[in-house]
Protein backbone atom coordinates (compact mmCIF):
# COMPACT_ATOMS: atom_id res chain seq x y z
CA UNK A 1 0.00 0.00 0.00
CA UNK A 2 2.95 2.32 0.45
CA UNK A 3 3.65 4.58 -2.46
CA UNK A 4 0.29 4.01 -4.10
CA UNK A 5 -2.42 6.63 -3.89
CA UNK A 6 -5.90 5.22 -3.44
CA UNK A 7 -9.13 7.04 -4.02
CA UNK A 8 -11.65 7.76 -1.28
CA UNK A 9 -14.08 5.44 -3.11
CA UNK A 10 -11.65 2.51 -2.96
CA UNK A 11 -10.93 3.23 0.70
CA UNK A 12 -14.68 3.26 1.44
CA UNK A 13 -15.22 -0.05 -0.36
CA UNK A 14 -12.19 -1.58 1.38
CA UNK A 15 -13.52 -0.52 4.78
CA UNK A 16 -16.97 -1.91 3.97
CA UNK A 17 -15.44 -5.22 2.85
CA UNK A 18 -13.31 -5.41 5.99
CA UNK A 19 -16.35 -4.66 8.16
CA UNK A 20 -18.47 -7.32 6.40
CA UNK A 21 -15.75 -9.98 6.75
CA UNK A 22 -15.35 -9.16 10.45
CA UNK A 23 -19.09 -8.96 11.14
CA UNK A 24 -19.83 -12.30 9.48
CA UNK A 25 -16.66 -14.04 10.68
CA UNK A 26 -15.66 -14.73 7.08
CA UNK A 27 -19.03 -16.25 6.15
CA UNK A 28 -19.48 -14.08 3.09
CA UNK A 29 -18.66 -14.31 -0.60
CA UNK A 30 -17.57 -11.84 -3.25
CA UNK A 31 -21.20 -11.61 -4.34
CA UNK A 32 -22.18 -10.64 -0.78
CA UNK A 33 -19.44 -8.01 -0.76
CA UNK A 34 -20.54 -6.61 -4.11
CA UNK A 35 -24.14 -6.35 -2.95
CA UNK A 36 -23.11 -4.74 0.33
CA UNK A 37 -20.71 -2.18 -1.18
CA UNK A 38 -22.39 -1.50 -4.51
CA UNK A 39 -19.13 -2.31 -6.29
CA UNK A 40 -18.52 -5.10 -8.80
CA UNK A 41 -17.31 -8.53 -7.71
CA UNK A 42 -14.12 -7.88 -9.69
CA UNK A 43 -13.44 -4.69 -7.71
CA UNK A 44 -14.09 -6.50 -4.44
CA UNK A 45 -11.80 -9.34 -5.51
CA UNK A 46 -8.99 -6.95 -6.44
CA UNK A 47 -9.29 -5.05 -3.15
CA UNK A 48 -9.23 -8.29 -1.15
CA UNK A 49 -6.23 -9.55 -3.06
CA UNK A 50 -4.37 -6.25 -2.66
CA UNK A 51 -5.12 -6.03 1.07
CA UNK A 52 -4.24 -9.67 1.71
CA UNK A 53 -7.79 -10.68 2.66
CA UNK A 54 -8.21 -13.41 0.05
CA UNK A 55 -8.18 -16.20 2.62
CA UNK A 56 -10.54 -14.50 5.05
CA UNK A 57 -13.89 -15.13 3.32
CA UNK A 58 -15.79 -18.04 1.79
CA UNK A 59 -15.01 -18.55 -1.89
CA UNK A 60 -18.30 -20.11 -2.96
CA UNK A 61 -21.91 -19.64 -1.99
CA UNK A 62 -23.79 -22.43 -0.30
CA UNK A 63 -26.61 -23.90 -2.28
CA UNK A 64 -30.01 -22.96 -0.91
CA UNK A 65 -31.67 -25.56 -3.13
CA UNK A 66 -33.65 -28.31 -1.49
CA UNK A 67 -31.98 -31.71 -1.82
CA UNK A 68 -34.54 -33.68 -3.83
CA UNK A 69 -32.10 -36.37 -4.95
CA UNK A 70 -33.80 -39.36 -3.26
CA UNK A 71 -37.27 -38.19 -4.34
CA UNK A 72 -36.09 -37.77 -7.91
CA UNK A 73 -34.53 -41.25 -7.97
CA UNK A 74 -37.73 -42.81 -6.58
CA UNK A 75 -39.83 -40.99 -9.20
CA UNK A 76 -37.57 -42.17 -12.03
CA UNK A 77 -37.61 -45.74 -10.69
CA UNK A 78 -41.41 -45.69 -10.53
CA UNK A 79 -41.66 -44.32 -14.05
CA UNK A 80 -39.26 -46.93 -15.45
CA UNK A 81 -41.14 -49.69 -13.64
CA UNK A 82 -44.43 -48.55 -15.14
CA UNK A 83 -42.94 -48.38 -18.63
CA UNK A 84 -40.95 -51.61 -18.63
CA UNK A 85 -42.48 -53.63 -15.82
CA UNK A 86 -40.69 -54.86 -12.73
CA UNK A 87 -37.85 -56.37 -14.80
CA UNK A 88 -36.32 -52.94 -15.25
Amino acid sequence: MMGQITSPRIERIAYQIWWLIEDRAGECTLADMATFTGASTQTCSQICRYRGWSGRYRKMARSHAVDNGPQLIDAIDDELSSLFGEAA
